[in-house]
């Protein structure tokens, strides 16, 4: 996983080819942009702005990703994430989806960290992740942008 600030988007934007394009395109907009999915290439990179409840440490799951890597930008307040590297997971809860690209699984995170806006969090596929912990009940406008990888 991979923590940043849209201050400074430069280091992480060399991981792939399309993550320098993704990150320079939430950064122009990820405060003005609508509810919903929009589309930046078809089938390659695009954003999903919602509004979650936030859970508790304890209630959310850790997922995996297998073709998409993960953006993640909180846009109104903070949001905690919690990291096990994919490697460590023992425990499936849900089995792999591919149609959704999405597994889950019982383990619990090593980490937490807390993004703030203005901030953003890139997960590979082997890093699992738990997303969405704050206050529970509480809703959270965040932006998760997918960027395909295929390797």
């Amino acid at each position: 996983m991979i923590i940043g600030n849209f201050s400074d988007t430069s280091e992480a934007g060399r991981l792939h080819p399309r993550l320098a394009e993704a990150l320079e395109w939430i950064k122009a907009r990820y405060t003005t942009l609508a509810a919903g999915r929009t589309v930046l290439v078809p089938d390659v990179i695009w954003a999903n702005v919602e509004t979650p409840l936030m859970q508790a440490r304890d209630a959310q799951r850790l997922e995996l990703h297998r073709r998409f890597i993960d953006i993640h930008v909180p846009v109104d307040r903070p949001e905690v994430i919690g990291y096990l590297p994919g490697c460590m997971l023992r425990s499936v809860a849900e089995a792999y989806d591919p149609a959704r690209d999405i597994a889950f699984y019982a383990d619990r995170p090593l980490a937490y960290v807390t993004l703030h806006p203005g901030d953003f969090a890139v997960m590979m596929p082997h890093d699992a992740h738990a997303p969405i912990i704050g206050p529970e009940g509480e809703r959270i406008r965040k932006i998760c942008v997918k960027v395909a990888c295929w390797w």
